[in-house]
């Protein structure tokens, strides 16, 4: 077992920047960015702290798509107001669909990689 200052620290004594550096491996697990091994060995050696920035991760972008929804409502209503083209109120509808898209895909890579870890943690407990 590696020894990190993730796993030879409590939550409570990691400062801020290293919780933001954890935070990054797991934003790059989720995005497939390839780690290198004393990066994954950090996150195998800490799966609650990985389920727990995952799960902000999935807040977060829940809260995004959200926030998306009523704002694309309102610049709608603002093109429309203001007399824009249907087209140019259609290319605006179109790209807010496609970062939509993108996000609800990084939802279910956040999701996978929360079963995953739920997995990892099952089997610790079993042993």
């Amino acid at each position: 077992m590696t020894i990190d200052i993730w796993t030879s620290s409590s939550i409570q004594h990691l400062s801020d920047g290293d919780i933001t550096s954890f935070q990054e491996i797991v934003l790059r697990d989720v995005k497939n960015k390839s780690l290198n091994s004393e990066e994954r060995t950090i996150l195998i050696n800490n799966l609650d702290l990985w389920l727990f920035c995952l799960r902000i991760l999935r807040k977060d972008i829940e809260l995004q798509l959200t926030q998306s929804k009523i704002n694309v409502r309102e610049e709608v209503r603002r093109m429309r107001i203001e007399s824009f083209s249907s087209d140019e109120i259609e290319s605006y509808i179109i790209s807010e669909n496609k970062w939509r898209s993108n996000a609800i895909k990084f939802l279910t890579a956040i999701e996978r990689k929360n079963l995953y870890v739920k997995l990892l943690l099952d089997e610790q407990d079993i042993d």
